[in-house]
């Protein structure tokens, strides 16, 4: 069947899917997951993961698709007719249980192209891998795709890069998230040992297919990918799905690799360094209890941690001024008098004089390269951190989103229509600091300069980070508190 086709299948089981509402359904809940089956298609028609666990009325919820809004549907190739027979079909189901899995059977009530239809879902009590089997047509689909009700919140500005949903291919745990168009694309052939799936910023489900079963990836449009397994032909459909949150131990759980899914978009060193301070902010919540506090402590812990480095830096940043504010007379006199190639050959001259190298203020970009692995390592982390989801701190709801204190009358471009207070205190501190820091070797000139150039950046900052969760925008603002803390002192001790 081609890929158009494919898509008028698709569509017409969606019609279906009003009807399976109001069918009878059979409802499996375990700690990880609430579904409802329909015995109309034998199929889920709403499925909703939690985490820690489904009975806590504070957990964390994401529906993936409900009553027609997205689907999980059973289709076979063979002809539409066939395939909308199968999704009308009554089903009759058994359910028992296991030491670990609550399993559940769905078993046609009439022969469906001449055979029965069989079908198993092993759900686990506890944890998130599930097992799927099928037999009694062949080549079987399972096509899922989320709704829209699993799209998150869409944030303004560069905060939209967290409010997308996503396909995925994963190989031996690398994860390839692929930017389809919005219509039309798909991935065809996948490799027996690959993954296919998609995700959005916090959950992900990926099907594994077992021998003889491969996948494709579409988007019906932006934000809602349509996945697919297809058996091959004289073959039963198995596979193993992940469906559940994007939480290190959860995926550890489900496979030594899965954690392989986090921080993807970066180089594998930094990857390490996003997973060791993933751990060491796991270990800061332990003694503290809030995970804002601990992304405060977690700051100062990295600026202790980063200290001889900064050290290093600073003496060669003092170094850096104390000859611009030698050099800079001369320099500025040749630059007012002569021009061109003329004042070029002098400026070598003033440099060769005083044994200095043209390319002496490389140096003072030491302490600003330090910082940017550890800048981009904690940032991914803190985007990608799932417990930050619904996590509290002082006025902040909630730390994986923007801390919007009120709602504006009005939507602003790229800002959107919510008033965030912690991107102002954090420029706030900023500036600060640039007013209250002296660099004794700097001229006055050049210490105006310094201070025009730290104001630019706390601008650039607050742009980028405006709609930022409030997790990474708060790690900023304590970078910044401990950096204003560490050179005030300094500032008392000159004025008094």
């Amino acid at each position: 069947m081609n890929h158009c086709s494919r898509l008028q299948l698709v569509s017409l089981l969606l019609m279906l899917i009003p009807t399976i509402v109001f069918g009878g359904t059979q409802v499996v809940r375990t700690q990880g997951h609430e579904i409802t089956f329909s015995t109309q298609g034998g199929a889920p028609v709403s499925w909703v993961s939690c985490f820690p666990d489904c009975t806590d009325e504070d957990a964390v919820r994401a529906t993936w698709f409900d009553n027609g809004d997205g689907y999980f549907l059973w289709s076979v190739d063979k002809s539409v007719d066939l395939s909308k027979l199968l999704a009308a079909t009554d089903f009759s189901f058994t359910q028992y249980e296991t030491d670990e899995h609550v399993v559940l059977t769905a078993v046609s009530d009439s022969a469906v192209g001449g055979n029965v239809v069989s079908i198993e879902y092993r759900i686990p009590k506890t944890g998130y891998r599930i097992e799927l089997s099928a037999t009694g047509l062949e080549p079987l689909h399972l096509t899922v795709a989320s709704g829209d009700i699993f799209v998150p919140e869409q944030l303004p500005g560069f905060g939209a890069i967290y409010s997308k949903v996503r396909p995925l291919l994963l190989v031996q745990y690398e994860p390839e998230y692929i930017e389809p168009p919005a219509e039309g694309w798909q991935y065809e052939d996948m490799h027996v040992l690959s993954s296919i799936g998609l995700r959005n910023r916090y959950w992900v489900w990926v099907m594994k297919p077992g021998l003889q079963t491969t996948g494709k990836a579409a988007n019906a449009r932006i934000n809602r990918p349509v996945v697919d397994l297809a058996a091959a032909r004289d073959s039963d459909f198995q596979a193993s799905l992940y469906v559940g949150p994007t939480e290190f131990d959860s995926l550890k759980q489900a496979s030594p690799g899965m954690p392989g899914l986090l921080f993807a978009a970066i180089w594998d060193w930094l990857r390490a360094l996003s997973f060791g301070l993933l751990h060491l902010l796991d270990w800061l919540y332990s003694l503290v209890g809030n995970y804002g506090v601990a992304i405060i402590l977690l700051s100062l812990t990295v600026k202790i941690l980063m200290f001889p480095l900064t050290y290093v830096a600073d003496k060669w940043q003092a170094q850096v001024n104390a000859t611009a504010s030698m050099l800079k007379p001369k320099l500025d006199e040749i630059k007012k008098n002569y021009s061109g190639e003329e004042a070029h050959n002098r400026i070598l001259a003033v440099y060769k004089e005083h044994d200095v190298s043209q390319f002496y203020t490389l140096r003072s970009l030491f302490g600003f390269l330090i910082q940017i692995p550890v800048f981009i390592a904690a940032f991914d982390m803190l985007a990608e951190n799932f417990v930050l989801s619904q996590a509290s701190f002082l006025w902040i709801e909630d730390l994986s989103k923007p801390d919007s204190v009120l709602s504006l009358p009005f939507v602003l471009p790229f800002f959107g229509g919510e008033l965030n207070l912690l991107p102002f205190v954090m420029t706030a501190l900023t500036i600060l600091s640039a007013i209250v820091q002296e660099e004794a070797d700097l001229t006055p000139d050049l210490m105006r300069q310094q201070r025009i150039k730290l104001f630019l950046m706390a601008a650039a900052f607050f742009l980028l980070f405006y709609t930022f969760p409030a997790g990474m925008v708060l790690y900023w603002s304590a970078n910044n508190l401990f950096h204003l803390l560490k050179i005030l002192p300094e500032r008392l001790r000159r004025t008094s």
